[in-house]
This record gives structure tokens, sequence and C-alpha cells, in this order.
């Protein structure tokens, strides 16, 4: 999964070597293709991260890409991606969604924003398309910055994620945005103990495993959280209510920490 690691303390990166589990392979060079003639020139870069990148998926997948364009896209653009995302979605039995982030490259190279963005490419993405990034970068070290950067925008999604539990009239819809909200949480859960931890987890179980050496009283909202990301059919009042109890937890416990550090 890892490269080497580097000197005692840092985290290592993805090795971009290593094959990917064969049922990605086509789709994922499918990706490239179609993104690359979409976006032409605007495409700087694009990334592969989750759990295809770390070679851990299961034989049915999300496809998390990340692209880094030249500038912010205008509203043309992001319908065609939308439209890239539905022929791969519909052209994979292996590829059960695909979700794609865009950043322009000047937020990329943004200082304030190193510890997000400089974080995320160097340690948690594989680059498949363009220069890659990441090697403007060192290696980290598991901080508080990096647990708070990488969270950053965890109220306003969980904000759009809740309200399309709360709207939704169809089960595929409810339960595709549970899991991601479930998902976002457990790994902003995570986050609150990175640091402590001295380790940086992406899959879900050991996300969980960690948070619950800190917070062992939280052990029926984690299970009650898997229970989303396993696409059980859950009651719509009690989604939206685990959702927000637990994100205003989440976020208390994230003030707290950072009114502490500093």
């Amino acid at each position: 999964m890892y490269k080497a690691s580097p000197r005692q303390g840092l985290l290592p990166e993805l090795d971009s070597e290593r094959p990917l589990q064969t049922q990605f392979v086509e789709p994922v060079a499918t990706a490239v293709r179609q993104l690359k003639g979409t976006l032409g020139d605007t495409l700087h870069s694009a990334y592969l991260s989750g759990d295809i990148a770390h070679r851990t998926a299961p034989d049915k997948a999300t496809m998390n890409v990340t692209l880094v364009t030249q500038r912010s896209l205008n509203v043309n653009e992001y319908s065609m991606l939308n439209t890239v995302r539905f022929r791969i979605e519909q052209g994979s039995e292996a590829i059960s969604r695909v979700a794609i982030d865009v950043v322009p490259i000047n937020d990329v190279r943004d200082l304030g924003n190193i510890f997000k963005w400089g974080f995320f490419l160097k340690h948690c993405t594989q680059c498949i398309q363009g220069d890659n990034l990441a090697q403007s970068f060192g290696h980290f070290e598991v901080s508080w910055e990096v647990c708070k950067a990488m969270n950053d925008d965890l109220s306003a999604r969980l904000r759009e994620l809740r309200n399309k539990v709360a709207i939704a009239t169809k089960w595929g819809t409810q339960l595709d945005a549970a899991e991601e909200a479930a998902s976002r949480l457990i790994k902003a859960s995570f986050g609150l103990v990175a640091y402590k931890a001295n380790r940086w987890e992406e899959e879900l179980e050991a996300c969980s495993r960690v948070f619950l050496e800190f917070y062992p009283d939280k052990t029926l909202e984690m299970e009650r959280l898997f229970y989303l990301i396993q696409r059980k059919p859950v009651k719509k009042r009690a989604v939206v209510a685990l959702l927000d109890a637990h994100w205003k937890w989440v976020v208390d416990e994230y003030e707290k920490t950072d009114r502490k550090i500093g």
C-alpha cells in the first residue's frame, strides 16, 4: 500500500508502482481519458484517492478523483463532468459511484492550505494524470493542524447531505447521502485523536477502532454509523437524528481541542 517509510515520525506516500486491483484498472484508465478529453488544457492533474488508490477496495467501490485545474470551472464544465461521472458509473460493474472534487491550482499552491492540500496529495492520493504536485511537498507528520485542515469542510458538506436525506423520496438517494455522511463523520471522529495516536488511517474500520480507544463511550454511535455505511434501510427520522447528534458532538470537540491547543 505504502512506499518505504521516511524518517521516524513522518508518513509514507502511497506506493504508485504497485498495480491497482485488476477490476479497477480499466475504469481508472477510462476516467483519465474522458476527464482529459472533457477539460483539455484546463486540467492540470488528476489524483485517485480512497480504497481504490489504497488497493483495499471490495469488488465494487467508489472511485474518488480529485482534479486540479488551471482555473475555476464554469457551470458548463461542471455539467460536462457530471456527464463523465455518469458514463463511468454506467460503464463498469466495479464502480458503485464516482466522486469528483475540483480544486484550482492556486488553492493547492497557497501556503495557507498546505496542511490540507499538501498533506492530502502527498499521503492520500496517487497521481493518475499530469504533473504530480505531491512532489512539491515534503513528508508530513500527523498533527492537529492536519486533522483540522482535513475536516475543514465538515459542517458545510454534512449540511448538504443531511438535507438530501431529509428530502429524499427514493431509497437509493437516501442511502447514498447517509452513507457518505456516516463516512465523513467516522473520519472526522478519527481526526479528533489521530494526532494523539500519531497515526493516519483511511479505512473506516481502522478510523473507528482508533477513535474508540480514546472515546469508548461512543461505541454505540459508531455502530449506528456503520449501519449507514452498510446501507441498511433505516428510517429517515432516525438517520437525521443520528447525524445531527454526532455532528454536533464532533464539532464541539473540535472547538474544544482547538481552544486547548491553539
